[in-house]
């Protein structure tokens, strides 16, 4: 993986698993979070590959309240 590859690569809010944006399925949340998929489907997420879109979204609350402020 070439340095500018790895810059790019997003940490799920739940698990730290990596998630590449454009690439790998995920949810995004929040200021700056995402849910990798695994996750997503495991807290109640629902994709709908038709509309490409979350038709349920994943419960994140508690998520919310621990994601950092952006500076």
């Amino acid at each position: 993986m070439h340095r500018e590859e790895a810059d790019q690569l997003g940490v799920c809010a739940d698990c730290g698993a990596p998630i590449e944006p454009g690439s790998d399925r995920s949810y995004a949340f929040g200021e700056a979070a995402t849910l990798c998929w695994d996750c997503a489907v495991r807290r109640g997420g629902r994709y709908d590959a038709a509309q490409e879109r979350w038709s349920d979204p994943p419960r994140v609350s508690d998520l919310l309240e621990r994601e950092p402020t952006p500076r």
